[in-house]
């Protein structure tokens, strides 16, 4: 299985274990009676930091003409949910993840995808360090920022939603919290964007704000808008 997937990934593990644990949900801990197995919660912990820093590095460094807050904008949509599984699925890392029954069944969604991507960052990042963390991921991240950056597509989502909702339906949206999920450190929202009683889309994240983001470009993307 591991070299099915290095061969996919353009990358030997020195520790396999490393990997191994990378792919594990904590669901098959669960269904799996896994004793002395551990998930990759902790390790999507450290990727979520080096995807950060790597994509600051990168996007400081590449677009001088850009502002504190459009460089802001860009990378919150380099690292949302939705991009990071793109990324997951492009290696078909759903196919190696170990997983329960019930995830499994669902073929593992968004979030379980995205969070495996950032287990596989921080994995590597222990098994070769820093540099060989970037030749892995700046190659996807770069297209991606470069034509965000050519459409000027990274407009708030909210601001954006909220002008053409009360220029087209005459409503102001608003938002509420549907639920918040998982642990303090490791905390998933999810909120819903209304446009009176209806709803118009719907978002997570980790913290309410990114939820809301996501849900207006989910509203945006429903009515047609983008």
């Amino acid at each position: 299985m591991h070299e099915e997937l290095e061969a996919i990934l353009g990358v030997h593990f020195r520790d396999p274990s490393l990997l191994t644990m990378a792919l594990t949900h904590r669901s098959y801990i669960y269904e799996a009676a896994g004793a002395g197995k551990c998930s990759n919660e902790r390790l999507e912990f450290l990727g979520d930091s080096i995807l950060a820093l790597i994509s600051a590095d990168f996007l400081y460094r590449t677009f001088p003409q850009l502002a504190e807050g459009e460089l802001t904008d860009v990378r919150a949509i380099l690292v949302r949910t939705e991009t990071l599984a793109k990324f997951a699925r492009e290696i078909q890392l759903n196919n190696y993840m170990l997983m329960g029954k019930g995830e499994q069944n669902s073929g593992g969604g968004q979030r379980v995808m995205a969070s495996a991507f950032e287990a596989i960052l921080g994995a590597l990042y222990l098994d070769q360090g820093l540099e060989a963390t970037q030749r892995f991921l700046l190659p996807r991240l770069e297209p991606i920022a470069h034509e965000i950056v050519k459409k000027r597509a990274f407009k708030d989502n909210k601001s954006l939603f909220q002008e053409l909702a009360q220029a087209r339906e005459g409503i102001t949206p608003s938002y509420r919290l549907v639920s918040q999920e998982g642990p303090s450190h490791n905390r998933e929202f999810t909120v819903e964007v209304l446009l009176g009683e209806r709803v118009a889309g719907r978002g997570q994240g980790r913290n309410k704000q990114t939820a809301e983001q996501e849900a207006a470009h989910s509203a945006l993307v429903n009515f047609g808008w983008i």
